[in-house]
């Protein structure tokens, strides 16, 4: 997996570059959006009356987690990649003294609730909003299958709330919204509920791969009149990003990760300060949108709340609280899972096997077509390679030998 052109190398080539040499940009927004991803609590604080620069709140969390050392791209975890990235932020003049607040942090499993967000006061005259995406909570994932079955979930409507407490601290500051995964989609839907006071400050809404939305909500007055400021920002291969109904109008990016992992921004691909473009999604992404929503069509609208109760009463009845734990002994989480399985209406249980087995269909093609991808571009690489070496030798054996007389 290469990782030339991303984040990393956006840091270390182009992070001396101040915001008035060079104005906020895409790049910088995933940047901030990945950024809510690391547990800054007990160090940023809750409210726009306190503040602490990005170098200072570093300081403390590798006080706390350690300083991290440069990664092995190959092989290092997610957490391991944005604790790199806050650390080459930390040696940035662009990045290093933009200032946190306003964290929040809600996990509630009664609600089927996870909700997080923190600002960043990216000049004295803008705010970047924060809005992360789902962690490894089981809770986090139950509220966005909820997604498809409710006009409203609860973390959408906690990012409202976010938006207007926020716009309330800084009266004077422009608006920027912007998060990853469900982050994007919370972004998106908080600033076109926003009162139209709070909407006249926005600048730009940015959804990085993030979910779409019911119908009706893209089809109401608040998001068409919001839609010119909204930016969505996929991979070429996404799944996320794709699911539900979503505008038409996103931008397609080009990512060295394959398949399923294209997901994580950390693999875009960049070009100076704007992502590497691409022309249309893989055609695999195109069939995997159609599959999934062709069989969530076939599970009515009043029947898929149900669904999902009985999916992750299956999950959670292996004990596990996280995706990792079900994934570090798969066999045993599904040998736990059988009786809860058992328990269940046949038609349920049916289709929680046929959502199984359709996740793993979609994986695996995906990562057959980047993988195919992938080796013909080096079939492609390898004859040029071949052709450029042969001139290199042949111009090098036409260079006349001095001779000494």
């Amino acid at each position: 997996m290469c990782f030339l052109n991303n984040i990393f190398s956006y840091l270390t080539w182009r992070g001396d570059l101040t915001l008035t040499q060079s104005r906020f940009n895409e790049v910088d927004n995933l940047i901030l959006s990945t950024l809510s991803y690391l547990d800054f609590s007990g160090i940023v604080p809750k409210n726009g009356e306190q503040e602490i620069t990005i170098q200072r709140a570093a300081e403390e969390y590798f006080s706390l987690h350690g300083i991290p050392k440069h990664p092995d791209l190959e092989k290092a975890s997610s957490l391991e990649l944005r604790e790199w990235m806050l650390y080459l932020m930390t040696d940035t003049r662009r990045f290093r003294n933009m200032r946190l607040s306003c964290l929040v942090q809600i996990l509630d499993t009664e609600q089927v609730k996870q909700f997080s967000a923190m600002t960043i006061l990216v000049s004295r005259k803008q705010l970047y909003l924060s809005f992360r995406g789902t962690s490894d909570v089981l809770t986090g994932w139950k509220e966005d299958f909820l997604m498809a079955c409710m006009p409203e979930v609860p973390s959408q409507e906690e990012a409202v709330l976010y938006t207007e407490r926020v716009a309330e601290q800084y009266p004077n500051h422009r608006l920027l919204l912007g998060g990853h995964s469900k982050g994007g989609n919370l972004a998106v839907y908080a600033a076109v509920q926003a009162s139209p006071e709070i909407q006249s400050r926005i600048d730009i809404v940015w959804s990085n791969d993030g979910p779409g939305f019911q119908e009706a909500f893209l089809r109401s007055e608040a998001y068409q009149a919001l839609s010119p400021k909204i930016r969505s920002i996929v991979p070429k291969s996404s799944v996320v990003g794709m699911l539900l109904a979503h505008p038409e109008n996103y931008q397609i990016v080009d990512s060295s990760q394959i398949g399923l992992l294209q997901h994580d921004g950390l693999s875009w691909q960049i070009m100076g300060d704007h992502f590497i473009i691409l022309p249309e999604l893989t055609h695999e992404s195109i069939r995997t949108e159609r599959t999934i929503r062709s069989w969530l069509q076939k599970i009515p609208q009043e029947e898929r709340e149900e669904f999902v109760d009985s999916l992750f009463s299956v999950l959670y009845s292996t004990g596990a609280h996280t995706l990792s734990e079900i994934r570090k002994d798969r066999m045993k989480a599904a040998a736990a899972s059988i009786p809860a399985l058992k328990e269940l209406p046949k038609e349920n249980r049916d289709r929680i096997l046929e959502f199984v087995m359709l996740l793993n269909l979609i994986s695996k093609r995906l990562n057959d077509e980047s993988k195919a991808v992938r080796t013909e571009r080096i079939q492609d690489e390898v004859p040029a390679f071949s052709q450029r070496s042969k001139k290199r030798k042949k111009s090098r054996a036409t260079i006349p030998l001095s001779t000494e007389t």
